[in-house]
């Protein structure tokens, strides 16, 4: 597979992952600012969104991979 293509499938799904985390912290700080909610709510929002956060990061770290890969290629 193309190296190229490998990282703008990669650019892809992190944008749609930073998306979907940012989504979820704020859901957490939401819920984490309201009267009433349970610890379990509350528990689960942060769970998803580190879970996202997690997920964004290792996207970052092979695309990083890749790259060096794509560097060392053309050395």
């Amino acid at each position: 597979m193309d190296i190229e293509f490998r990282l703008r499938m990669l650019e892809s799904r992190y944008r749609a992952a930073l998306s979907a985390a940012v989504a979820a912290k704020a859901q957490y700080l939401a819920l984490a600012g309201e009267p009433g909610v349970t610890p379990r709510t509350l528990e689960r929002a942060k769970l998803a969104w580190q879970i996202l956060d997690s997920r964004k990061r290792a996207i970052a770290a092979r695309m990083g991979e890749i790259e060096e890969l794509d560097q060392d290629a053309r050395a």
